[in-house]
């Protein structure tokens, strides 16, 4: 069954004890046919924020027109100190002997700041995550006051995708430990693309990333979207800090010139980026962005592999004595080229709604606590817009540039530059039904963790069928209230809510569904509470992309809600795209023969759902391989981060004949000395395309798994 869509966005609520006097609220921002409220920081010559104007001295400009002002009503925040650099800082870690400070019971009215982290994992490097990981440490202990409510957060990572909002320091810290480089980000071990050369050809970017480019971005600015319509009701002065390392833009009116171009030429991405500011400038929500790469030269360097001596030797290339010289210059231009491209977009993303970027710089944490430092006094104005502003029936939705002005000398006035001319909705005054708070908790960014939960999104395809995604939960029982029988088994039941929204951040389907979970005996009970249970969903999928799933489980007797997350990548196998699906992982000890993912007797162990095992685990990994030329190459690969621990001999598969897909597996044995940590499987497979000779196609799948040091409790 599947509910009608929705469109409201309610984020999490927040009930703690109250400890000190209550603080105003800030006025609320509105996009209506009435009144336009958008917010502006002004400051003087020193920085300090100009805090005695009214409505008379402010003027307000939409696309070039002055405008009625209503209000204008100042909203004072308690902003910290000023930021320590990172040679000042002192990280909580670096200091055992120091206890960390517990957190401070505050109520919603006492939140003057709510900041949440987003950090990019689909668009960070390894040495990115590396750099980004202290610097937050570092942003937690000298940037952050006791009263703001904060949430680390990723876009692409399903595990830990979410945090809940908090102001309790140690949770924070616990959550930047566990930021690990994504292995589907689109870029690798460092931001900029290494130069490599094979054999004595023409060296070359080695842009491994590239293919994934376009859906990684729009996966994580679907997440980003998620974030700023779900900050709309938190309170306090709003703002979120988009940890990245950019990515190509281009201009608005850009247009394709090569077949390839279309990946970040078209207008596709510009309309989903100004979909994320049109929905920060109705939120009330500040984007601020730091480019997790540090300072770069964006110019060759020794890391680069360039055998110019063997390149030399081609005649063509001793004919031009230059050659070799121009070469290095080109490619160190197209690096730089590239760095300011990515950049770029971070800068628009970040000033279109108020905030700024913070590039160049090895002081991420200073760069944090400028942002930090930032997140203070402003006003909120209201102004009578144009009655040709909003949309009328049957046409394009216009875009509105927004200027703010003060009549006075020696001030700087900051404020979102454009909005969308669609009127926001009425707010319903009825009471939410559990049914749509079980669909709000899973639409929601913000995590509920009543009841702890644990997804794999394994993309699948099937002929007839098309793509899906086969969702795997891993459900802590102990979140869950059973009701005791007289035969002495004892049932749980449970609602569940999935919902899916397009790398556009649109809502485009929900599944919804109830189910029991029962324990037969006193026995079968404290098994289920010892390894947890597992629920698979299959979500169809109408068109590739990447999507971001979103799912909800609510207790129906107690009402207890757990919530998450994670991305995926759906292929176009329809068009007949050389693909692989999600990577299965079972334990070899007594796991079945494997079933297509699309099969009805598609299963996995409550082990292998929460993907945690222990050093010298023989492991079966399957994956089906469709759209196959005559013969595929695959190599498996375990990592470490960027360390290659094992890679297992590559074999050549013969697809049968008549199918559109089949299954590849392969058994491997983890180390009986690996020590416990995140681990990666990558599956890469090559195959002939049977449309061009000569041409070989490449496909590559990532499963993230856990090793524990020794069997434990699997919560």
């Amino acid at each position: 069954m599947t509910p009608p869509r929705l469109c409201v966005i309610v984020a999490a609520c927040l009930a703690v004890a109250a400890s000190r006097a209550q603080a105003p609220q800030p006025p609320r921002f509105r996009v209506a046919v009435d009144v336009v409220s958008i917010d502006a920081v002004v400051t003087d010559r020193s920085g300090a924020v100009v805090r005695d104007l009214t409505a008379a001295d402010f003027e307000v400009l939409q696309d070039g027109k002055p405008q009625k002002i209503i209000s204008a009503q100042f909203v004072p925040v308690l902003a910290p100190g000023p930021a320590t650099s990172v040679a000042d800082s002192r990280h909580r870690s670096a200091r055992a002997d120091t206890p960390a400070p517990a957190a401070v019971p505050v109520t919603k009215a006492q939140v003057q700041r709510t900041i949440v982290i987003v950090v990019d994992d689909l668009g960070l490097s390894f040495e990115g995550m590396n750099s980004i990981r202290p610097a937050l440490h570092d942003f937690v202990d000298t940037g952050l006051l006791p009263t703001d409510l904060t949430a680390i957060m990723r876009t692409g990572e399903a595990r830990s995708l979410v945090q809940p909002l908090t102001t309790d320091h140690g949770v924070l810290h616990t959550a930047i430990d566990g930021l690990r480089y994504n292995t589907l980000s689109r870029k690798g071990v460092s931001g900029l693309p290494d130069v490599v050369q094979v054999g004595g050809t023409r060296p070359f970017f080695d842009d491994a990333g590239a293919l994934r480019q376009l859906p990684s971005v729009m996966g994580a600015l679907a997440a980003l979207t998620l974030v700023v319509q779900s900050a709309r009701e938190l309170p306090g002065r709003r703002a979120v800090i988009f940890a990245s390392e950019g990515f190509p833009l281009g201009p608005p009116d850009a247009l394709p010139t090569a077949p390839t171009d279309d990946v970040f030429s078209t207008t596709r991405l510009r309309e989903a980026v100004d979909h994320v500011i049109d929905q920060a400038t109705r939120a009330g929500v500040l984007i601020y962005a730091i480019d997790g790469q540090g300072l770069q030269s964006g110019r060759l360097k020794a890391a680069d592999d360039i055998h110019s001596s063997l390149w030399a030797r081609d005649p063509r290339v001793a004919a031009a004595p230059d050659a070799v010289q121009q070469m290095v210059r080109d490619m160190g231009a197209a690096r730089g080229k590239s760095l300011t491209t990515d950049q770029e977009s971070l800068i628009y993303l970040s000033e279109q709604t108020g905030g700024f970027a913070v590039l160049n710089t090895n002081d991420l944490a200073g760069g944090l606590g400028r942002i930090s430092g930032d997140v203070r006094d402003y006003y909120v104005i209201g102004y009578q817009p144009d009655p040709g502003t909003f949309k009328r029936t049957g046409t394009r939705v216009p875009t509105h540039q927004v200027e703010v002005r003060v009549k006075r000398d020696d001030v700087k006035v900051r404020s979102r530059k454009q909005f969308a001319g669609v009127a926001d909705p009425e707010r319903s005054a009825a009471a939410v039904r559990p049914a749509q708070q079980l669909v709000n908790a899973a639409i929601s960014p913000f995590s509920t963790s009543a009841i702890a939960v644990h997804a794999r999104n394994l993309s699948g395809y099937a002929p007839g069928r098309g793509a899906f995604v086969r969702t795997v939960l891993h459900i802590d029982p102990r979140g869950l209230t059973f009701s005791a029988h007289s035969n002495g088994s004892s049932t749980a039941t449970l609602d569940l809510a999935i919902v899916v929204f397009d790398s556009a951040g649109v809502q485009v389907d929900t599944v919804a569904t109830g189910f029991d979970v029962t324990a037969a005996n006193a026995a079968a009970s404290a098994q289920l509470m010892t390894d947890g249970l597992v629920y698979i969903a299959s979500v169809p999928m109408t068109a590739p992309g990447g999507y971001q799933l979103r799912y909800a489980v609510r207790d129906r007797h107690s009402g207890a809600i757990g919530s998450g997350g994670g991305f995926v990548e759906i292929p176009d196998v329809t068009a007949g795209a050389f693909a692989l699906s999600g990577i299965v992982l079972r334990a070899r000890s007594g796991a079945p023969a494997p079933e297509p993912l699309d099969s009805d007797r598609f299963s996995l162990s409550a082990a292998d759902a929460l993907g945690v095992y222990s050093p010298g685990t023989a492991v079966l990994y399957s994956c089906e391989i469709y759209n196959a030329g005559p013969t595929v190459q695959a190599v498996a690969v375990l990592w470490r981060g960027t360390q290659k621990i094992v890679a297992l001999p590559t074999p050549t598969l013969v697809p049968p004949a008549g199918r559109g897909g089949f299954a590849a597996t392969g058994t491997l044995s983890l180390p009986a000395d690996l020590p416990a940590g995140t681990y990666t499987l990558q599956i890469a497979a090559a195959s002939d395309d049977p449309k061009h000779a000569k041409h070989t196609r490449a496909a590559v799948q990532w499963l993230t798994f856990e090793v524990a040091a020794r069997r434990q409790d699997p919560f």
